[in-house]
This record gives C-alpha cells, sequence and structure tokens, in this order.
C-alpha cells in the first residue's frame, strides 16, 4: 500500500508535468515562422512579404522567413499550405485569385476554401498593361488596332487563372482582338519575354516593373483604379485611355490552414498589423499605387465571399473554364 505522503509527491509530480506541458503550449512562437508566397522571388507580393517579414519577426521574437512556391497558378502553394499542421508556423500570402478566382475556373482544385483560415487583408494593388517597346504603340487604343492588323492572335504572358489573365480576356471580349496566352514561370519571366519580343504585352502588378519602364526597358499603357498612381504619374489610368471595363483591382491577404488556435491567429494579425503600419513600408507600396490595410478575420472572410461571387458572374458571362 502506497504511503499517503508519496501518493501526494506522486500527484504533485503530475501537476507539474501537466503544468509544463501547458507552458509549452503557450510559448508560441517557439521556432521560426514560414510564409510561403505563391509568387515568385522579386514579384509584387514577394516585394511586400520581404517588406513585412523584418516588422513581424520584431513583433513575434523568431525568425520569419519567406518561402517562394510557384507554378499551377498559385494552386502549388496553396496546396502545400493546406497539408501543414494548423500551429501557427506556416502562412500562405496569395492573391484574390487563389480563392476567389481559381474555384470557378477549376473543376477538381487539390485544395478547398475550408482548409483555410482567412487571417487579414494586406494590399490592394492596381494592375498595368505592359508591352514591348519595340511595337509601334503608345495608348491602349493603338495595341488594341495593331492586334487587330495582325494576321494571327498576339501572343501574350498570362498564367491562366490569375486576375492578371482574366484582364487579358475581358480585354478580347470589349475589343473583339486574339490573344494567344503564353504561360510563364514568375514576373522577371514575363518581363524578359517582352524585352525579347517573344510576347506583346501582359498584366501585371506595379511594383516590379518601376525601374524597367521608367529605364524604357518595358512600356505601361494605362492602369487600373481611380487616378494615376505616384510611381508612374505619366501612365493614364484606363478609364482615361477609354477602357473603364477591362480591368480592375487586386488584392493579397494572408492565410493560415483551418483551426488555427485563437490565441495564435490574434498574434499573427496584431503583428502583421504593425508591419503594415511601418512607414517605410507604407511609403514604398503607396507610392506604387497600392493600399496597405489590414482587417479582422471574420471582415476579411466575408470580403473573399462578397468577391468570389462577383468574380464567378464574370467567368460565367465569358464563359471560361480550364479543368
Amino acid at each position: 500500500m502506497q504511503h499517503p505522503q508519496g501518493r501526494r509527491a506522486l500527484g504533485a509530480l503530475a501537476m507539474a508535468a501537466l503544468a509544463g506541458r501547458a507552458g509549452a503550449q503557450e510559448a508560441w512562437p517557439a521556432r521560426p515562422i514560414r510564409i510561403v508566397v505563391a509568387f515568385t522571388a522579386g514579384s509584387e507580393p514577394d516585394i511586400l512579404a520581404r517588406a513585412l517579414a523584418p516588422v513581424m519577426q520584431a513583433q513575434l521574437g523568431q525568425p520569419v522567413v519567406v518561402d517562394n512556391r510557384v507554378g499551377a497558378s498559385t494552386v502549388v502553394a496553396a496546396e502545400h499550405v493546406s497539408q501543414q499542421r494548423p500551429d501557427g508556423y506556416t502562412l500562405l500570402l496569395t492573391s484574390s485569385s487563389t480563392f476567389c478566382v481559381t474555384p470557378h475556373l477549376f473543376a477538381n482544385l487539390p485544395f478547398r476554401a475550408e482548409q483555410f483560415q482567412p487571417l487579414t487583408l494586406l494590399m490592394r494593388g492596381q494592375l498595368a498593361l505592359y508591352t514591348d517597346p519595340k511595337l509601334p504603340v503608345r495608348t491602349v487604343a493603338e495595341l488594341v488596332a495593331h492586334a487587330r492588323a495582325l494576321p494571327q492572335p498576339m501572343p501574350y504572358a498570362a498564367n491562366a487563372g490569375l486576375v492578371s489573365h482574366l484582364s487579358g480576356e475581358r480585354l478580347k471580349q470589349e475589343t473583339g482582338i486574339q490573344l494567344l496566352d503564353v504561360s510563364y514561370r514568375g514576373t522577371p519571366a514575363a518581363q524578359q519575354m517582352m524585352m525579347r519580343g517573344d510576347v506583346a504585352m501582359t498584366f501585371d502588378g506595379i511594383a516590379a516593373y518601376i525601374g524597367l519602364v521608367r529605364n524604357g526597358d518595358l512600356r505601361a499603357l494605362a492602369v487600373t483604379g481611380e487616378r494615376r498612381i505616384p510611381a508612374l504619374p505619366e501612365v493614364p489610368t484606363f478609364a482615361e485611355a477609354g477602357f473603364p471595363d477591362v480591368a480592375q483591382p487586386y488584392w493579397y491577404g494572408l492565410f493560415a490552414p483551418a483551426g488555427l488556435p485563437a490565441p495564435v491567429a490574434a498574434r499573427l494579425v496584431s503583428a502583421t498589423h504593425a508591419a503594415l503600419a511601418g512607414a517605410q513600408l507604407g511609403e514604398q507600396m503607396v507610392a506604387q499605387g497600392a493600399v496597405l490595410r489590414g482587417n479582422q478575420p471574420p471582415e476579411f472572410s466575408a470580403m473573399i465571399d462578397s468577391e468570389r461571387e462577383r468574380w464567378g458572374a464574370l467567368i460565367r458571362r465569358i464563359g471560361l473554364r480550364l479543368g
């Protein structure tokens, strides 16, 4: 028969062990946090992630590393993150394409929206229409006239399923021109394709193109949004160019695998919002026409649902299906 004092000692040890485990669970984060970016290094979302990471690291007390996983119009990155544990150590930074556009285009995706927990909006960005500067065009109207005069469809850099691809589809619908989609692996590849003359044009974000446009390596014909952007003040909006319905803004957001503990989610959202509020990041992105704004998970989820319906209506109207 065990002595009462022995039983009390064992009980105290058990309680201490339980407390130790609880303390370990509470000590988040205990190792580096990985932000999986669904776009190539050097692209606009990659620039955004690398600007956010140092401030998030200071807020959380652990390294925040960027992991670029590119392919299949953001599907590769989303599938990878959907398979990770909901412990806050693996996050997904992706665009509105992943959850608002892609589900309407593909019948059998390797992930479901329900496998993700929206954390916060990061940025609303602007698209621009870029061209090979060797083309004899300086406006959207001239580009349309050039495409109509060609005996075959004009090649353009477009990864099926992204908002940039839908902008090209919209241009085709609005103008009746013929375009040939040419897929590419990341923004730098699209830029090289245009500068070599392999493709005539592309729709893409602003950040990674400013230097090339200013140097004359590429030409920007128009930007989305209601007003011109400070970084490229000479480039008109699509409305000013006479094509108000061709393209629209997009966004980037932060997601985690579904089932993330509420305290961990709250810390991640708080750290991300602190990074968004950083003056240096704000000045860097606002000059490129971006609007940096975080929100809370319920608001972000509602926004995604609303935009998914709007993109779905467009995709059904133009009859686009990719698989």
